[in-house]
């Protein structure tokens, strides 16, 4: 997994490398943060020590609010150019949130990367990610370990959520039918995605 965690994230500095400048402050997916602030995020813990992090989550008395907080810290002060760098230098490194498993990095990698990349117009044929690569990010944002920060309680209850692009299906309920990506982008939230798929629970998934 670590392998594909190093090859999503070098595939965004590629695309990243020679963006023009007046595309960086452009909304990405992930709302709230422009794409500079989603690169910031992903360079975060190269960039902030444990103990400024911990003081960050007392401080704001939330995990999304403190990750919030310094991206945006992160992505003001700090030149893009040095982001990517960090990020390449980093992209192999196995750093993941205390108490988690690789899914948890492997889901900022590649959710992340399709913020950026659907915010700049790419087709999402031209970078969706392999749906082998997909299924383990599935598989933990349906999974307990995800409520830490990532999905919020009850985000999932009551679907079927049905990959049609690989084999994998979840929970039981209304379905919610389309490609590994867009199903994870869904039970992240992302608007454009949720529009994408398909079946009975999509009205539930979008509320």
């Amino acid at each position: 997994m670590l392998t594909t965690i190093r090859q999503e994230r070098l595939a965004l500095v590629d695309r990243l490398r020679d963006l023009p400048a007046e595309d960086w402050d452009r909304p990405s997916l992930c709302a709230g943060w422009r794409i500079r602030d989603v690169l910031a995020h992903l360079t975060t813990p190269y960039l902030v020590s444990v103990p400024a992090m911990a003081a960050e989550l007392v401080r704001h008395r939330s995990v999304s609010r403190a990750m919030d907080a310094v991206a945006r810290r992160i992505g003001t002060e700090h030149p893009t150019d040095e982001l990517l760098s960090v990020l390449e230098a980093n992209a192999d490194t196995p750093f993941r949130p205390p108490g988690l498993p690789l899914n948890a990095p492997l889901t900022d990698a590649i959710a992340h990367s399709a913020d950026i990349r659907w915010a700049l117009g790419d087709p999402v044929a031209d970078w969706s990610a392999d749906p082998t690569r997909v299924r383990p990010v599935l598989d933990f944002l349906t999974g307990p370990r995800a409520l830490t920060g990532f999905v919020r309680p009850g985000r999932v209850r009551g679907l079927a959520l049905v990959a049609d692009d690989c084999d994998w299906r979840s929970g039981h309920g209304a379905e919610v039918r389309g490609p590994g990506l867009l199903l994870a982008l869904g039970i992240l939230g992302r608007a454009p995605a949720i529009d994408r798929l398909t079946g009975e629970g999509v009205v539930r998934l979008r509320a």
